[in-house]
């Protein structure tokens, strides 16, 4: 046994060396790895209490001005601007990208909003219920009619348009970023 130690007395210094950085650089990973898994577990938050009660209240006045069914209500979740930006442009440089209020994934039946939405402000309900618009699409429109991206996008507008006309919102094309061209244009949009 003696002779073993003396074998591992005997190894050159830089494998020892070697290996102290190969495990350093493990932990190093592990905790990179750890961090990351938390950090984006941290950035998507439950919403503040009653946003699920307007979310119902906003699917009732969906339902009463579509030929939709109500769905069951999709999860919402309060999401970073950056983790936003990710969600809907994968890979691309966010400095470039607009400023994003919400958005829906269909596979998961969950809405983001930004984590700055106010319950009390009238536009960013009018987000939600836009989002909304396209959980009551994609759950009541068949799959053919859901590849039709531009006129589901239309028909949100349109939804929100008017669910802000109908609050007293005057200048509500202009708050929105749209125009009646814009929305003709997704409208006869072919895919």
């Amino acid at each position: 046994m003696a002779r073993d130690t003396d074998d591992e007395r005997s190894r050159p210094p830089e494998d020892c060396h070697r290996a102290i950085r190969v495990r350093t650089l493990s932990l190093w990973l592990v905790l990179v790895l750890v961090n990351t898994t938390l950090a984006s577990a941290e950035s998507r938050k439950q919403p503040q209490g009653g946003l699920q009660e307007l979310a119902g209240e906003l699917s009732g006045w969906i339902a009463l001005h579509t030929s939709y069914l109500e769905p069951a209500p999709p999860e919402i979740l309060l999401e970073t601007q950056a983790g936003l930006q990710e969600l809907c442009f994968p890979g691309f440089t966010h400095d470039l990208l607009p400023r994003i209020r919400g958005a829906y994934d269909a596979r998961s039946n969950t809405i983001y909003l930004n984590t700055d939405f106010d319950t009390d402000s009238v536009l960013d309900l009018s987000y939600l219920l836009h989002e909304l618009v396209h959980h009551f699409q994609t759950q009541n429109l068949s799959l053919p009619s859901r590849r039709q991206k531009p006129v589901m996008e239309a028909e949100a507008l349109r939804m929100q348009l008017l669910w802000l006309v109908e609050n007293d919102v005057t200048d509500a094309m202009t708050k929105l970023g749209v125009d009646e061209r814009t929305l003709r244009m997704l409208e006869a949009s072919p895919r």
